[in-house]
């Protein structure tokens, strides 16, 4: 038995946020039905002029963020389907949108709709700045809600320009905090009979994450700094490059300082790294007021210092020693590594129209949990006749009538 079995969702997600929210949720053994309008939604046609990019009719997005659900076709403009929409929210534990604010009223669809035909649905909205206040209207990407937060305001070099996150962190940490919330209030309907309305705004969440630094700004009234690689309260925290890549080393406690310079002592180097080791053995160093002052003093030590043997060397040295310290991989490097693999963070998922392919894995890990089970996106409209019959129990007749009107699809 999975976590969530027997726990019902509909999902009329599109693109990142709402779907990975929902694909937590059928990790866990959800059943997720994926509701789509006529055509599909917006992922599916993120269609690339490369083909390696591309499975049969399958975007990355599809493959990635649609894997254990069902997926059916339902135009909700059209009042047979808006009524068969009624029927599946009956049935449901969960309906979850990330439509701009206002759409799910005009569609009839928002929580006020769904709580009179079915009192104890929880519905959960994911929007870029919230269901209320004075930008809740505002058009959200990704990078957008990075920047209006500050987060790109404190990302890149201290003299460069602001940086966005690599992956896209604002839609992601989003979906992960819906699917949160919407486990909290299962168990709230547990204690209380009712359902709830959940209002998830991507800038919350980024103002939530961004944490004590928002404290440290507020605090003191100072900016916090494009600082690159590094932090302000810690150092060394930086990446240094070795004769074949990079590492990151990391000392944010005075043992961690102690024991990095009693490695390098105890190492063999060239005379030219000695003397920047011994560089770094003033004892006033060991406290670490006195290393943020001597910021540039240690970088260029250790920047010499690490310059002289390779990542792998330095990565087992420093690690035997207690040192936090870590390859500076490649996506390449990363999704092949022993420890990811080890942890089934990369697992193999079969395509719909044949084959399989590999993609992430759930990193949620439960000892009370039957083993991950991985079962292969839909295409566009896949089960929509199954979950006409099976679910909602309508009659072939019924069924074959639907798709003449282009109800369903």
């Amino acid at each position: 038995m999975r976590a969530l079995d027997g726990i019902k969702v509909l999902d009329l997600t599109t693109i990142v946020s709402g779907p990975f929210a929902a694909a937590i949720l059928a990790d866990f053994g959800a059943d997720v039905i994926k509701i789509e309008p006529p055509g599909g939604e917006n992922a599916r046609k993120f269609s690339s002029p490369d083909p390696s990019l591309m499975m049969g009719s399958l975007t990355p997005h599809i493959m990635n963020l649609q894997r254990n659900k069902r997926a059916m076709v339902l135009d909700l403009r059209n009042e047979q389907g808006l009524k068969i929409f009624s029927e599946l929210v009956l049935w449901a534990d969960i309906v979850l949108d990330n439509y701009r604010p206002g759409v799910t009223t005009r569609l009839k669809i928002d929580y006020a709709s769904l709580k009179k035909i079915n009192p104890k649905v929880i519905a959960c909205s994911i929007t870029g700045f919230g269901l209320t206040g004075p930008e809740k209207d505002r058009a959200a990407l990704d990078a957008t809600v990075q920047a209006y937060a500050g987060v790109m305001g404190m990302t890149g070099d201290p003299n460069g320009s602001p940086v966005r996150a690599g992956p896209l962190y604002g839609d992601l940490s989003a979906g992960m905090g819906g699917a949160l919330a919407i486990l909290a209030a299962v168990i709230g309907r547990e204690k209380t009979g009712e359902g709830q309305h959940i209002d998830i705004s991507m800038l919350d969440i980024q103002m939530a994450l961004i944490n004590y630094h928002a404290t440290m700004q507020i605090m003191s009234g100072v900016p916090a700094p494009r600082t690159g690689n590094e932090m302000q309260l810690h150092v060394p925290y930086n990446s240094y490059q070795a004769t074949d890549g990079w590492i990151f080393v990391a000392v944010t406690i005075d043992t961690h300082w102690d024991g990095l310079i009693k490695k390098l002592k105890s190492m063999e180097l060239p005379s030219a790294a000695k003397l920047c080791v011994h560089e770094l053995e003033d004892g006033s160093l060991s406290e670490r007021e006195a290393r943020i002052a001597s910021r540039d003093l240690i970088n260029r030590n250790m920047s010499k210092i690490i310059a002289f043997c390779s990542k792998g060397h330095w990565v087992k040295e420093l690690t035997e020693a207690g040192i936090p310290v870590a390859p500076v991989n490649t996506l390449g490097e990363a999704v092949e590594d022993s420890q990811v693999l080890s942890r089934n963070m990369i697992v193999s998922i079969e395509h719909p129209e044949g084959g399989s392919y590999k993609a992430t894995g759930n990193p949620f890990k439960m000892s009370n949990s039957e083993n991950e089970i991985f079962n292969p996106p839909p295409t566009l409209g896949q089960h929509t006749e199954q979950i006409l019959a099976e679910v909602l129990n309508y009659s072939p007749e019924q069924i074959k009538l639907f798709y003449e009107n282009e109800v369903v699809g």
